[in-house]
C-alpha cells in the first residue's frame, strides 16, 4: 500500500500538481475471454474487470462535488494501455448509469477486451453525483470527463495497470456532444496534461443553437420531444436569469406536470407520455415568438455557449453520422466540418455510418467505426511503436460491412500489399497498393456474414484490423 501512495504522488507530480482525484473504487463484474465470447464478444485479448469510481470534481459554478463512472481494465496481460473514453447519450434516471451497469456498459467491455482502459463517466447529477443533471451544458460535462480521466489514471497506478499516454474519445448522442466538449477543453485547458491521440464523435448536437435548434422551432411531431424541457430545465440550473417562474416559459397544465418528472427518478418514456408530439406546443407563445425572431434571445445565447463546433482541433476527429437519424440530425456533423476545415484543423472528417439509418439503428455501426479509428491507431502490446507521424494510418468503414468496404491510409512509402483472411486463417481476398494511393475498396458482398482479419503489409510492417461482415 505504501508502495502504491508513492506511486501516486508521482504520478500526480507528472500530471501537473494536481490533488488526488480518486475518491474510492468498488469492483463491479467480471469476466474471463470466454465469458465475454458467451456475451458476443469474440476474440477478446484478455479477461476484464468493471469498477465504480467515485471522484472530487467541480459543479457548474465551480463549486466542489463529487461524481462517479465506470471504468473497466484488462486483466491478466502484461501489455501497456490506452485510456478510451466512452461517453454516454442522453439518461433522464440517475441511476441508468455506467457505473451501474446500464446497457451502455457494453462498449467499456468491448474496448477493455481489446487491451482499452474503457472510462465512462456518469456525469454530474446522475449516479453518485448530487443535485440536477446540467443536461448539454459543454463545460460542465467536460470537466467531469476530464476529473474521470485523472480519477482513473490513479486508480490504474493502485490496479498496477500500465498506460501508453494515448487517450481515445467518443460517445454517442449527447455523449457525441460530450466527446466535442471534452477534446476542445482539453486542447485549450490542458494541453500538456492530456493528449488526445484521436475523438471519434458520434451523432452529436455539436450545433445546438443552429440545426439543433430547429427541433423547437419547427412545427411538426419529434421523436423525443422530453429533450425540451429537460435542455429548459437544466439551463434554469445553469443560467438562473433565464426565466424566474417556469409558467413564464411553459404553458399549463405542462409547467405543473413536467416539474416533477426531472428529479432522476423517472425515464423519458414517462415524460414523452405527457409531452405533445411537437415540442413547441409546450411553450408560453410569446416566448416562443421572440426565441424564433430574435436571433440574441436569452435562451439562443445560452444554447449558443454550447456549440462545440467552432474550432480547430489539432488531433485526428472523426464523426460519424446517418443522414436519416431523426434525434440528433445529421447536419450537425456537416456545419461541425466545415468550421473546422475553415479554422485550419488538420485532420478532420465526417462520415455516414449507415445510408438510412435513424437514431437507434445508427449506434452500434457509428461506435465500431469509431473503435475502427481508435484501432488503426493504439500502439502495439508493448506500447513500443512507429510514430504516427512516421507510421501508417489503416483504417476500414464501415464495419460492420455488407456489400463495399472502404479503405482509408496515408503515409504509405513504396508498393504495399493487402490480404483479408476468414476466422479459419484462409486467405479470401488479396491485392497490391500503389505508393501514394490514400484510399481504396474492397468488394465484400461474395464474402459469408462473420468475422475476418484485414491486414496491411508495406515497409513500415504489417498492421492487422478486425472486420466484421454482416448481411
Amino acid at each position: 500500500m505504501k508502495q502504491h501512495a508513492i506511486a501516486l504522488a508521482c504520478a500526480l507530480a507528472a500530471q501537473g500538481g494536481h490533488a488526488q482525484v480518486l475518491v474510492s473504487h468498488e469492483l463491479l463484474a467480471s469476466y474471463t475471454i470466454a465469458e465475454l465470447g458467451n456475451q458476443g464478444i469474440a476474440g477478446a485479448d484478455n479477461d476484464v474487470e468493471a469498477y465504480r469510481l467515485i471522484y472530487n470534481t467541480t459543479d457548474p459554478f465551480g463549486q466542489p462535488t463529487i461524481a462517479s463512472g465506470a471504468a473497466v481494465i484488462p486483466v491478466g496481460t502484461d501489455c501497456t494501455h490506452a485510456l478510451a473514453a466512452y461517453m454516454h447519450g442522453t439518461i433522464l434516471n440517475r441511476e441508468d448509469v455506467p457505473s451501474r451497469l446500464n446497457s451502455e456498459i457494453v462498449v467499456a467491455y468491448y474496448l477493455s477486451a481489446f487491451r482499452y482502459v474503457a472510462v465512462l463517466p456518469d456525469y454530474l447529477g446522475l449516479g453518485d453525483s448530487p443535485g440536477p443533471h446540467p443536461y448539454m451544458h459543454a463545460a460542465s460535462e467536460a470537466t467531469a470527463a476530464i476529473d474521470m480521466l485523472r480519477a482513473v489514471r490513479e486508480f490504474c497506478v493502485i490496479k498496477d495497470v500500465d498506460l501508453n499516454g494515448q487517450l481515445f474519445l467518443t460517445g454517442y448522442s449527447q455523449g457525441g456532444h460530450v466527446c466535442m466538449a471534452t477534446h476542445k477543453m482539453i486542447e485549450e485547458q490542458f494541453p500538456t496534461e492530456f493528449q488526445v491521440t484521436a475523438s471519434a464523435p458520434c451523432s452529436g448536437p455539436y450545433d445546438v443553437s443552429g440545426v439543433q435548434a430547429e427541433v423547437i422551432t419547427a412545427e411538426e411531431p419529434y421523436p423525443a420531444p422530453y429533450y425540451l424541457p429537460y435542455v429548459l430545465f437544466s439551463y434554469k440550473h445553469v443560467y438562473p436569469w433565464l426565466y424566474d417562474q417556469v409558467t413564464e416559459v411553459i404553458l399549463e397544465p405542462y409547467a405543473t406536470l413536467l416539474p416533477p418528472l426531472f428529479q432522476g427518478n423517472n425515464g423519458s418514456g414517462v415524460v414523452d407520455a405527457i409531452m405533445p408530439s411537437v415540442p413547441n406546443d409546450i411553450l408560453e407563445p410569446a416566448m416562443f415568438t421572440a426565441f424564433s425572431t430574435d436571433p440574441d434571445h436569452p435562451f439562443r445565447e445560452a444554447l449558443r455557449d454550447n456549440d462545440v463546433y467552432d474550432w480547430a482541433p489539432q488531433a485526428r476527429v472523426r464523426m460519424f453520422y446517418c443522414d436519416a437519424d431523426d434525434h440528433v440530425f445529421h447536419q450537425n456533423s456537416l456545419v461541425a466540418l466545415a468550421a473546422m476545415q475553415a479554422n485550419g484543423a488538420p485532420d478532420v472528417m465526417a462520415i455516414n455510418a449507415g445510408i438510412g439509418l435513424d437514431h437507434n439503428g445508427c449506434a452500434f455501426p457509428a461506435l465500431l467505426n469509431a473503435k475502427g479509428v481508435f484501432d488503426a491507431l493504439q500502439a502495439p502490446c508493448n506500447g513500443i511503436g512507429i510514430p504516427e507521424s512516421h507510421g501508417s494510418f489503416f483504417m476500414l468503414w464501415p464495419n460492420p460491412a455488407d456489400r463495399i468496404l472502404s479503405v482509408e491510409t496515408t503515409r504509405l512509402s513504396g508498393v504495399a500489399s493487402w490480404s483479408m483472411r476468414a476466422s479459419d486463417g484462409r486467405i479470401v481476398g488479396q491485392g497490391s497498393i500503389q505508393a501514394g494511393m490514400n484510399a481504396f475498396s474492397i468488394d465484400v458482398s461474395a464474402h459469408a456474414a462473420g468475422l475476418y482479419t484485414v491486414e496491411l503489409n508495406s515497409v513500415q510492417g504489417p498492421i492487422r484490423r478486425r472486420l466484421e461482415i454482416m448481411h
